[in-house]
């Protein structure tokens, strides 16, 4: 059923909800003073201005970074994060839940701000915030009711834009894809099964995958998405142990492989390997090992699937939870000074007396303590709506619930297994869980409600008849 337009008080009311939404999705860069920084924000920033590809990132949230460039801060990317974030939120609740919507909404965007990390991950220079964003737009396209086209179309846009940010969120929208595309082919046999709209989700996602090589042949001259997956995938080698594994038995077999001379000197992490003082750099880096890195990556998938796939189980399993908020918002004084210094001089002081500047850094550990066991709680209360859904036949509560369990093991499959286990991959698409909870909750409710009101009308109805034909007056 298509929406009323709201006038008058009621567009007022609509209008300060969303505006109070947007501003507690930017609370926490509006307390810091300045907008949060990331290690990664360094090079999206620099981007931005010189449009020269960075190997080990993706130029699309690069130009997204011109916004803050075309208005002069870098305050505009938490504001349009928030608005982004906050428009798809309003579409989503619209789009799922029947009655008291705007309250519904303020609710939803209360409940975020308090229990996840949503703001913080909307307040950073960084472009994580998306990675639920897509999910989400994906599920209210493809099982939201009463959406007006051009709200359609614009959360098409939104998505699209969001999918094409960051590689992860491109693997995940795949996945969803391909469930979306499984979820209508059930449909047709399964009466219990929601049948999603596949026209908007399809066209939002094929969208948003493409940008990304069209966006690097424009600038780059290459229609390619990434060239650093095969290092990356070999860092976690390292990490897991395999990459030794495998060096130690084709090395001796005079394997023509340079990282043969460096095989006892591998590190123990990922990002000691990327980042750290490792053979990495004596090799040429990312450019120089990305063919050695692939060699070495298929050599040992040939070798030793089995060692390979455990090493994935137990990194999904990890990613999966590793949910904790703030890793790595550290004092930012020593890292991003010259970017800050050079492409936004004016705004230096603001960076320089954020809180997120002092020492000792920002302290999460309250924070996670209290709102890890609530967003644990929400995954598994996602799942038993799922079920709950299922079985009362409620197919778009069904279909929200499916699209976000898919989404939070994708991207723990993809974050965990594809990439190395950190808590903010993670992080950034667990409020998804309590979004589901608390919607899900409310559409239920609201639903077996009108069942029970129109029960109880037709109760009255029949004993209206009864009376009516044994000559007594109607009961008031």
């Amino acid at each position: 059923m298509s929406r009323v337009p709201l006038t008058g008080w009621k567009l007022g009311y609509h209008t300060l909800t969303f505006v109070l939404v947007v501003v507690l999705l930017m609370a926490p860069a509006l307390w810091n003073g300045y907008p949060l920084i990331y290690f990664d924000s360094e090079d999206y920033v620099e981007m931005a201005f010189s449009f020269q590809p960075i190997i080990w990132r993706i130029m699309t949230y690069g130009v997204f970074c011109t916004i803050a460039k075309a208005f002069g801060t870098l305050w505009a990317l938490p504001l349009v994060h928030a608005i982004l974030t906050t428009w798809v939120l309003h579409e989503a609740v619209m789009g799922f839940i029947g009655r008291w919507r705007h309250m519904v909404f303020l609710g939803v965007g209360l409940a975020l701000a308090l229990f996840t990390g949503l703001p913080w991950v909307s307040s950073q220079v960084l472009a994580d915030v998306f990675a639920g964003v897509a999910i989400l737009g994906v599920a209210a396209l493809a099982f939201g009711e009463g959406l007006q086209p051009w709200r359609r179309v614009a959360l098409a846009v939104i998505t699209a834009i969001a999918i094409c940010v960051h590689m992860s969120h491109v693997a995940v929208a795949v996945g969803l894809l391909l469930v979306l595309a499984l979820v209508w082919l059930a449909s047709r046999f399964l009466r219990r099964m929601p049948r999603p709209r596949m026209f908007g989700p399809a066209v939002a996602i094929i969208g948003g995958i493409l940008l990304v090589p069209l966006s690097h042949y424009f600038i780059m001259g290459r229609f390619v998405f990434s060239e650093s997956g095969q290092v990356l995938q070999l860092a976690l080698f390292v990490q897991n142990g395999i990459a030794k594994k495998y060096l130690d038995e084709v090395c001796p077999q005079g394997a023509d492989l340079e990282m043969c001379d460096h095989k006892d000197e591998l590190p123990r992490t990922a990002d000691e390997f990327l980042w750290g003082d490792s053979p990495f750099d004596e090799l040429g880096g990312w450019t120089a090992m990305h063919d050695e890195s692939g060699r070495i990556v298929s050599g040992a998938i040939r070798l030793f699937p089995g060692d390979v796939l455990k090493a994935a189980l137990a990194n999904t399993w990890e990613q999966m939870d590793s949910i904790e908020s703030g890793e790595d918002l550290v004092p930012m004084t020593w890292h991003f000074v010259k970017t800050q210094l050079r492409r936004y001089p004016d705004e230096f002081k603001q960076f320089r007396f954020a809180r997120q500047q002092r020492r000792p850094a920002i302290d999460f550990h309250t924070m996670n303590a209290f709102q890890i066991p609530i967003n644990q709680a929400a995954e598994v209360v996602t799942l038993v709506l799922l079920a709950v859904a299922w079985r009362r036949r409620d197919r778009t509560t069904t279909g929200l619930a499916i699209i976000v369990v898919a989404a939070i093991i994708g991207n723990a499959i993809v974050c965990g297994a594809l990439s190395n286990p950190h808590d903010r991959y993670q992080n950034r698409v667990v409020w998804l869980a309590l979004f589901t909870a608390v919607v899900g909750a409310v559409r239920l409710d609201q639903r077996f409600a009108g069942q029970r009101r129109l029960s109880i009308r037709a109760e009255n109805e029949a004993l209206e008849v009864e009376a009516a034909q044994a000559g007594k007056p109607p009961r008031a």
